[in-house]
């Protein structure tokens, strides 16, 4: 198993990230991320933080789903229907949070990656404009030495 620049492994944080993402913390999940990002700067890890932040995004926008449809509380038959319709679609989106990020928790506790549906190449695609901006950060700006012949 690969270590960090503090000692850690390396999937530790993809671990913790994807248990964050089953316990629907988006706050925390994005905090640990964005220390992967600033800290750690490994591309595997961040790729796999990455695709639990955006399963926690999942499981938080389906939790806002829920509560802005409770607005249909003051009309009975209409509290019936909303909230049984939205009990279910959002019971079937945690459902298949928990059943994705089980998925990378085992995957990322072989060392492996993730390989979450639609998540991974959004992953890659999003660590890809990260690197563009961020460049290089750790190698030299120019040529080390002088290039021209020396008088």
């Amino acid at each position: 198993m690969r270590k960090g620049k503090f000692n850690i492994v390396l999937s530790f944080y993809a671990v913790v990230a994807f248990v964050l993402a089953i316990l629907g913390q988006v706050l925390l999940c994005g905090l640990l991320l964005g220390f992967v990002i600033a800290a750690e700067r490994d591309e595997w890890a961040v790729r796999q933080c990455m695709q639990a932040f955006f399963l926690s995004i999942v499981s938080g926008i389906a939790g806002v789903i829920q509560s802005v449809m409770s607005v249909f509380n003051i009309v009975p038959v209409l509290n019936w229907l909303t909230s049984g319709i939205t009990s279910f679609v959002v019971g079937v989106i945690y459902l298949v949070v928990l059943i994705f990020a089980i998925i990378g928790l085992v995957h990322v506790c072989k060392g492996q990656d993730a390989r979450i549906p639609w998540l991974t190449t959004l992953a890659g695609k999003a660590y890809g404009v990260m690197a563009q901006h961020m460049g290089n950060p750790g190698g030299p700006a120019g040529p080390s030495g002088p290039t021209g012949p020396v008088a």
